[in-house]
């Protein structure tokens, strides 16, 4: 392959991403109901030759991280225009259904927002079992897009559809695994005594009632809404980021309002690199703003802090967990109690600070459980018979909490978003553990911290995941920072 080759893959590739996040900016945010996904694929078809994804593998061979980045863009193009006409479909009923309650209209979207906000259970119950009406739509299309993914990844020349998001995410799914059921094991009795404690304290209710409706509405309310109180959080960040030497800057931008087909999801769209990084978010009141928010912002900062004149592979491209580390330790800084006193006045209490561990806990046994779940829906290449039943029975015994079967498909995400939610959060705490250790227990306030952080931001993509876990502790993902972390909590 030439450079003029090269070139035109690295100008297209620009070209395709600012087309593609534009686009899903403005269907996200509320401000299209229609998506056209498959028109932009088809504009950069040219990008999905099979010919020119194996001339790419050849010179991937030879070591060279740029090569290989530009080789997984390829092959995660390839999969992903062979399914944009039923991604779609998913995002045409995901902005044109509603569901109805006490003559209120609700948009799907929106849904889960209300739940975490509403103290009637009945009312939860109602909400939710009309969401799962709406997913029965979405089930048959998600299959396809999953079939399909399967299929063109060994038409790409991998073993299996595992092989592939392994490779092009810098993912060890046999490692993950082991530390999910490490995770698991290792928290599940502090999990089960704290959640039990506080259904039978705030809401009245005992374990074995417990469903995922009553969990989300628990972990946003009490002590997480009333100290959580909604205000401007961009000035917040300014002010805990200039402790640090860094600043959102003008290409940061932020949507904070609601709109009716708007997703509730807090999301990192990077349009242009680093003028134009979008962070999308849906208040709703409570802690949940806050930590949207934050993680948000950690990611836009990675991709914000970038070299503009960085070769499109750098700049652009890279394994996602090296992302959204930097999401997890800044959203993660509501769970630290110096913190919280410092920059909202909290005075944390013995109950509050283990209603947040509560919460801590819940988040990573979740991704744990469903990571078990994905790997096993993925293995056998089959998405109908009996997974419905096994989503429902893992993340019953991961969150001790009943789940509808109708969210077997909807729950999870193509390229094992799930795996790289885990890997980061994992890092994270090592990366926390890092700072703390190297600059001070308060690393947050101060600038040699942030000279630290955004040196890594500059290396843009040519530093992995994997290489800052080397920076950071021996080069192995661990749970020990993590679990260390939750000890805190109980001193």
């Amino acid at each position: 392959m030439d450079s003029g080759t090269l070139n035109e893959i690295r100008q297209k590739g620009e070209a395709f991403l600012r087309a593609l996040n534009g686009e899903l900016l403005d269907h996200l945010c509320g401000l299209k109901k229609e998506s056209k996904l498959k028109e932009i694929y088809n504009s950069y078809r040219e990008l999905g030759d099979y010919d020119l994804f194996f001339e790419m593998v050849k010179l991937s061979n030879e070591k060279e991280r740029g090569f290989k980045l530009i080789r997984d863009f390829l092959a995660r193009f390839t999969v992903e225009s062979r399914f944009a006409c039923f991604k779609d479909q998913i995002l045409r009923i995901e902005a044109d259904e509603e569901i109805t309650l006490d003559k209120k209209h609700i948009p799907y979207r929106a849904i889960t927002a209300e739940i975490k906000k509403e103290p009637i259970r009945a009312k939860r119950e109602e909400m939710y079992a009309k969401r799962n009406s709406i997913l029965t739509k979405l089930t048959p299309i998600l299959i396809q897009i999953f079939e399909t993914a399967h299929e063109t990844s060994r038409e790409l020349g991998f073993p299996d559809y595992l092989q592939l998001c392994a490779e092009i995410e810098e993912l060890n799914l046999y490692e993950l695994e082991k530390q999910a059921r490490t995770l698991l094991n290792d928290t599940e009795y502090v999990y089960r005594d704290l959640l039990r404690w506080f259904l039978r304290k705030k809401m009245a209710l005992k374990l074995t009632e417990l469903k995922a409706y009553d969990l989300h509405y628990l972990l946003n309310s009490f002590e997480l809404r009333e100290n959580f109180p909604q205000i401007e959080l961009k000035p917040l960040a300014e002010a805990f980021l200039k402790e640090m030497g860094l600043e959102i800057g003008k290409g940061i931008l932020l949507d904070l309002e609601k709109r009716n087909s708007k997703t509730v999801n807090a999301l990192c769209i990077p349009v242009e690199i680093p003028n134009k990084i979008v962070i999308v978010g849906y208040p709703i009141g409570g802690v949940y703003d806050y930590e949207s928010f934050l993680h948000s912002l950690g990611i836009a900062l990675y991709y914000r802090y970038k070299e503009p004149e960085d070769p499109f592979e750098f700049r652009r491209l890279g394994d996602s967990a090296s992302a959204k580390v930097f999401g997890y330790l800044f959203r993660n800084l509501l769970f630290q109690p110096k913190w919280l006193k410092r920059y909202l006045q909290l005075k944390s209490g013995t109950d509050f600070l283990q209603f947040l561990c509560l919460k801590l806990i819940s988040d990573i046994r979740y991704l744990s459980g469903k990571l078990l779940y994905e790997l096993l829906l993925h293995r056998d290449n089959g998405f109908y018979n009996d997974k419905p039943d096994l989503y429902k029975q893992i993340l019953k015994e991961t969150m001790l909490c009943e789940y509808s079967e109708d969210e077997y498909l909807n729950d999870t995400d193509p390229f094992f978003r799930t795996a790289t939610e885990l890997k980061a959060y994992i890092m994270e705490a090592q990366l926390k553990t890092f700072l703390r250790e190297r600059f001070d227990e308060e690393w947050w306030r101060e600038k040699k911290a942030g000279d630290f952080i955004k040196q890594i931001w500059q290396e843009g993509s040519r530093l992995s995941s994997k290489d800052l876990s080397s920076m950071i502790g021996s080069g192995d993902i661990q749970t020990e920072p993590f679990l260390a972390f939750l000890q805190e909590f109980f001193r």
